[in-house]
């Protein structure tokens, strides 16, 4: 037996996709996952929790209590962002560069897992705001499933210089099928991502493996996507978080001491991510 929620729009009444919940009793993590595409929630009648916790890309976070719930449906609340002007150019010229570190070589690959954020810091060299052409990325896939992660973009908090404010507005997702080792490129144009004149921290949050039955990432737990980390950075700018957990950013040193018995860092290990942006 399963309980099921949906979580719909405040405003439009339409579903979310994807929304991240955390399920509670007396502030003790219980259980976490990922609403289907269709917006349900379904975990087994017997997680006896008495507050949920919502977040999503867009919308206003929500934590609201098992006795505030009406209809098994929960509203959330999207999010008003001031706007920039937007100047649209026709016929512009593909006139782009990358940055990052996805065409970097190979040293390790790092095994996902589901609620996972890691993301690395990419230095904007032209010192100016650009629109985002394109997110890269390095990410295996070694069966025939089909894997989803969403994107993020973190600006650097300049007191600690971890991953601070999202700045993406809504929820880009992305879902790879099949096998595959090659350089993954999401266009991501139609949005007009800025890219911060003093770069960002590019990264995903890991959905896990897609259970096509009912196309949501529950009940798989074969985890086999892997992420290509190099050894190009002289920093430890890469940083990962379980989103179900209290547990603040933490960078990979701990990874490279863990794995010095057989791979040999010359520098900090570096998710292999990066970016296309526009010089224009």
């Amino acid at each position: 037996m399963t309980q099921n929620l949906l979580v719909i729009n405040s405003n439009t009444k339409q579903t979310i996709s994807f929304v991240n919940f955390s399920l509670y009793d007396n502030n003790q993590f219980l259980y976490g996952g990922y609403s289907s595409e269709q917006g349900q929630i379904r975990f087994k009648s017997d997680v006896l929790f008495n507050k949920i916790k919502l977040s999503c890309i867009g919308y206003e976070n929500l934590e609201v209590f098992k006795n505030q719930i009406s209809n098994d449906t929960l509203l959330l609340t999207p999010t008003v962002y001031p706007l920039n002007e937007v100047v649209i150019k026709t016929n512009r010229k593909e006139d782009f560069i990358s940055l990052g570190y996805a065409k970097s070589k190979r040293k390790v690959e790092y095994t996902t897992i589901k609620g996972m954020k890691i993301c690395t810091f990419i230095h904007n060299p032209l010192n100016e705001k650009k629109q985002i052409r394109s997110f890269l990325f390095k990410i295996h896939n070694y069966n025939n499933t089909k894997l989803g992660f969403k994107l993020h973009l973190f600006e650097k908090d300049t007191i600690s210089n971890l991953p601070g404010k999202e700045l993406l507005e809504q929820d880009i997702i992305v879902i790879l099928e099949g096998k595959s080792r090659k350089l993954i490129e999401h266009d991501v144009n139609v949005y007009n991502i800025e890219f911060p004149a003093e770069g960002a921290f590019v990264g995903v949050e890991w959905f896990g493996v897609m259970n096509e039955e009912n196309n949501t990432f529950k009940g798989v737990d074969t985890q086999n996507g892997y992420i290509e980390i190099n050894d190009i950075s002289e920093k430890f700018d890469t940083f990962k978080q379980d989103v179900f957990s209290f547990y603040p950013w933490e960078n990979l040193e701990s990874f490279k001491d863990k794995v010095k018995e057989y791979t040999t860092f010359k520098n900090c290990p570096t998710a292999s991510f990066g970016l296309k942006i526009y010089k224009d």
